[in-house]
């Protein structure tokens, strides 16, 4: 019998997170790790999963996590070595968006903070427990492309095909301070923290794809959108269903094992691969 696929999934217990991890367990290849802020709403998702496919219990853990808080994904890496010490796939579901027309700094920096620095942050410290053939999924979204920049300079910024983690660091920076001046609009920015934190994560996956490390394990790296789904975020008006937002996630966990150069790096967006 071939062995199962360990799969990392950040904020699992709802959403796109759950319809992923719904979709996983079903086929007979794969052992989900839930990593959850909200440790109790895991335990009981995975009960739900459990008793509804009647599975073995050790197709699906737990372990808390929360991306914001660099003590919990310290506390996080250490309890996953011990327990399980590698993975095959690790899934960046975990995101926030703000349900208000507030935009300020604090809004911003609430958004980035899980959005863009934790799960950057937990990727890069997860890349030693990933196997060698590996995979890094990040659920991006459609929220981050160029076209909701109002400044050709920056476009071409986000754009350069040689950008690097420093650069998507700086923009982030550039960013907030614009925010914190009220300076934003006249240097091209929108008033959208969730939108721009999307755009960052989405950039920085294309300059993953040349670290070190990620090369030297010939990881694929990719970012997706899963549509406008159903979830707690993005209310009922949304089109489409959990188990449809599940779809290009999980397409691009069966994909072959090996890096192809082009998906490397690249958006998904409906199983496919489009431009920023």
């Amino acid at each position: 019998m071939q062995a199962f696929k360990t799969v990392v999934i950040t904020g699992a217990n709802k959403g796109i997170g759950f319809g992923i991890l719904e979709n996983l367990i079903q086929k007979q290849s794969y052992k989900v790790i839930m990593a959850c802020r909200l440790f109790e709403l895991a335990q009981k998702s995975r009960t739900k999963l459990i008793e509804k496919y009647n599975i073995s219990q050790d197709r699906i853990d737990t372990i808390e996590l929360d991306i914001s808080n660099s003590d919990s994904i310290d506390k996080f890496i250490q309890e996953f070595t011990t327990r399980f010490h590698q993975a095959d796939i690790l899934i960046n579901n975990a995101a926030v968006a703000v349900k208000s027309d507030d935009f300020n700094l604090e809004v911003v920096q609430f958004t980035f903070k899980p959005n863009f620095y934790g799960t950057i942050e937990l990727t890069e410290k997860f890349i030693p427990l990933l196997t060698q053939n590996g995979k890094i999924i990040t659920v991006g979204s459609s929220a981050g492309k160029t076209k909701y920049l109002k400044s050709d300079d920056l476009v071409k910024r986000f754009k350069n095909p040689n950008i690097t983690r420093e650069d998507v660091f700086k923009l982030a920076e550039e960013f907030q301070e614009h925010v914190k001046n009220n300076t934003y609009e006249q240097n091209g920015w929108p008033s959208w923290g969730y939108g721009i934190s999307k755009l960052l994560i989405n950039t920085y996956v294309k300059t993953l794809a040349q670290n070190a490390e990620v090369k030297n394990k010939s990881l694929q790296v990719y970012t997706c959108c899963p549509g406008w789904v159903k979830t707690d975020m993005a209310g009922d008006e949304a089109e489409l269903t959990i188990d449809q937002g599940a779809l290009t996630p999980v397409y691009l966990v069966e994909l072959p094992h090996e890096v192809n150069p082009d998906y490397q790096g690249q958006f998904f967006y409906l199983q496919k691969v489009e431009e920023l």
